[in-house]
């Protein structure tokens, strides 16, 4: 197992049975991840100045609260921008009981994106990184599914989680979940604690002490229509169909060479295995980065010699 899951489960056999079984577990490990971020930290990102929508969400009572109200517009290079995150207008939305969201932290934080980067590598799927800041008795959402296996944690004060067992089968949508099924785990959460949530599973969380602030790992999967488009990029990819006319003369021409592009079709789908499918339906894996989270020489924008 790679060093961040370790240094976040621990265990890596316990992890990797939760996995499998699409389970619900909390693990609490000693220490502090290198890379994972302290909430002032974050908090001195958003009073930096340069974070904006989408980069920055806020939900209250189960709605996207609109950009006006927690965001400022400014004047740059001449011209009015909007968007731009208020901390004040935050700090005082988050008082009267709404949630704070920074979206995809792993493309603007480097260390995030590190620690994203080495659980994408070590479990083959792409992992995004989300921070969620509550107070005390208050909840983002109501009970919901979500589209990937979510690995939470806990980086300040405490939230109570309900998670619900996992659906059976496949037949079931991301989203609110108004019949949630049993309850197959309940716990509280603190600082340096990790959850890991199945997919599909419905849960919710409520911030229990404090302001509770939390990194959630998404580990996306992929689906029926991914498998399908996987089909078609592997068909379009090699020289398989090399040597067949262009434009066949004839109608007969035509159909001789339909014949002959679905036999060298099924031919190369002979080749294509079912874990080679699927690892094409996960997307490609982010590219290599440092422990600090900075691109690997040669490969960033800025990267040749001056």
């Amino acid at each position: 197992m790679g060093r961040v899951l370790t240094e976040l489960v621990g265990d890596a056999a316990t992890f990797a049975e939760a996995l499998e079984e699409r389970r619900p577990q909390v693990f609490r490990t000693a220490g502090w991840p290198a890379g994972l971020p302290r909430p002032g930290e974050l908090d001195e990102a958003l009073r930096g100045g340069l974070l904006r929508v989408p980069y920055v969400e806020m939900v209250r009572a189960g709605a996207v609260v609109p950009p006006a109200e927690f965001c400022t517009t400014r004047v740059v290079a001449g011209r009015r921008e909007e968007g731009f995150a208020d901390p004040d207008r935050i700090a005082a939305l988050l008082a009267d009981g709404a949630t704070l969201l920074l979206p995809q932290l792993d493309q603007w934080h480097a260390p995030v994106r590190a620690l994203a980067t080495d659980i994408a590598v070590e479990l083959g799927r792409r992992t995004e990184a989300f921070c969620f800041a509550t107070g005390a008795g208050r909840r983002g959402l109501d009970v919901h599914r979500d589209d990937a296996d979510v690995l939470v944690v806990q980086l300040a004060g405490k939230k109570e989680w309900t998670v619900h067992e996992a659906p059976a089968d496949g037949r079931w949508r991301p989203g609110l979940a108004p019949e949630p099924g049993a309850v197959a785990l309940n716990s509280v959460l603190g600082p340096g604690e990790v959850l890991y949530v199945p997919r599909g599973a419905p849960h919710t969380a409520t911030g229990h002490q404090g302001l509770s602030v939390h990194l959630s790992f998404t580990i996306r999967e992929a689906g029926t229509g991914q498998l399908r488009g996987a089909i078609g990029e592997w068909l379009a990819g090699g020289d398989w169909a090399a040597g067949l006319p262009e434009r066949p003369a004839t109608p007969a021409e035509l159909l001789d060479t339909a014949a002959e592009v679905l036999r060298l079709g099924r031919a190369r789908l002979a080749e294509l295995t079912p874990q080679e499918l699927l690892r094409l339906a996960r997307g490609p894996l982010p590219a290599p980065v440092t422990d600090d989270g900075q691109a690997v020489p040669g490969h960033g924008p800025l990267a040749a010699d001056g």
